[in-house]
């Protein structure tokens, strides 16, 4: 029986890794209780938790990874964290699975924007016999609290397929995560693969006036320091192509962290998850730098933000800060989808608003449409 249970957990933590996911472990994946199952088999000492001591099997190998607030304890939230980013993934890789590559474009996998890591890589989705001379870009970055997530997984390959059918240039990134670097690393990975672009935009036949970037969550986090901070070259990195410009000239972005002082108190404090963003040496001034809302100006390029009123993974408050900014500068172009009701996952609940404005945008502001 013992043998029964650890091979389980092992399952479900192995789906969680990103290893193959069969019809087996998405049953596992999909049980309402399997958080309190795991809960009750491991907790020995009946005190809510599960102590390093406690863990078993893969729950054991990658407690680092689900301690999120490092205090050698797997409490009932940390445990559905876990099992949400499992139901996540399968229905990732099942979506993924079922998305065919238009005839009229190609898909180029695994390009490396620079040399040295495995994450430094995106896949490139370009039309095959675009309209216009010069295409505009839509970059893609996946969210996941800058710990998981991947450029080809759900929308972050479903939408530039659609994109590049439409005659834009896309690309959806990977960069590196916060188990090797802090959330500054993330920033410049972004920028240093926006470089990248211009440095090859000849090849790829792309118009260097006219990028978009799209991302939710975490990726929303990063797409918009694309748009605001250009001007920083403390963010820029030590990647190559520095003759080059990082900045987007339009953004979308949904559920986005926009002021990290302000965020929950693990990133108040300083402690657990927060060092694993922003290090442990000069964290406020990380969280400044690492923060949208400093970069704001009357010159900020447009913006579509969109954010639901039930988020209790990034607060409302976050978007209405940036929003507010927006308007005290009177920077042009910003249209806020505040949605009553919505949760995280806003884009995705509300697609049937969210994904014609997100056309109607990048339309507008890239090419021109509809002026």
């Amino acid at each position: 029986m013992r043998r029964i249970k650890i091979f389980i957990i092992t399952t479900i933590l192995t789906c969680v890794a990103g290893v193959f996911i069969d019809h087996h472990q998405v049953a596992i994946a999909q049980q309402p209780k399997g958080m309190q199952w795991v809960l009750k088999q491991m907790d020995q000492d009946s005190d809510g938790a599960i102590s390093r001591s406690e863990a078993e099997g893969r729950i054991q190998a990658n407690f680092e990874r689900i301690d999120q607030d490092a205090n050698q304890m797997l409490d009932a939230d940390e445990l559905i964290q876990l099992f949400e980013r499992l139901r996540k993934s399968v229905g990732q890789r099942a979506s993924t699975a079922k998305i065919s590559v238009p005839e009229n474009v190609e898909l180029r996998e695994n390009i490396s924007y620079r040399e040295g890591n495995e994450k430094w890589k995106m896949d490139l989705v370009l039309p095959k016999n675009p309209e216009e001379k010069l295409c505009p870009v839509v970059v893609f970055i996946h969210g996941g609290g800058w710990r998981n997530g991947d450029k080809s997984s759900g929308v972050f390959r479903e939408y530039p397929l659609e994109y590049a059918s439409r005659g834009y240039v896309c690309a959806s990134i990977n960069y590196r995560l916060v188990d090797e670097c802090t959330i500054l690393d993330c920033i410049a990975d972004c920028k240093c693969a926006v470089r990248w672009l211009r440095a090859h935009a000849e090849e790829f036949s792309i118009d260097v006036n006219n990028f978009g970037a799209y991302g939710n969550s975490a990726g929303a986090h990063l797409v918009a320091m694309l748009g605001l901070s250009s001007t920083q070259d403390e963010l820029e990195g030590d990647g190559p192509h520095r003759e080059y410009a990082s900045a987007v000239q339009a953004v979308c972005c949904s559920a986005t962290p926009t002021n990290f002082r302000l965020w929950g108190k693990e990133v108040r404090s300083g402690g657990g998850r927060a060092a694993a963003l922003f290090g442990v040496d000069n964290t406020e001034q990380v969280m400044e730098l690492a923060s949208p809302v400093t970069y704001v100006t009357s010159t900020s390029p447009p913006f579509l933000m969109v954010h639901g009123t039930a988020d209790k993974t990034v607060p409302v408050q976050q978007s209405d800060d940036l929003n507010k900014l927006f308007q005290e500068h009177e920077s042009q172009d910003v249209t806020y989808l505040r949605i009553d009701g919505a949760g995280h996952g806003v884009f995705r609940q509300h697609a049937s608003e969210t994904v014609p404005a997100m056309h109607e945008f990048f339309d507008r502001v890239l090419r021109g449409d509809g002026k």
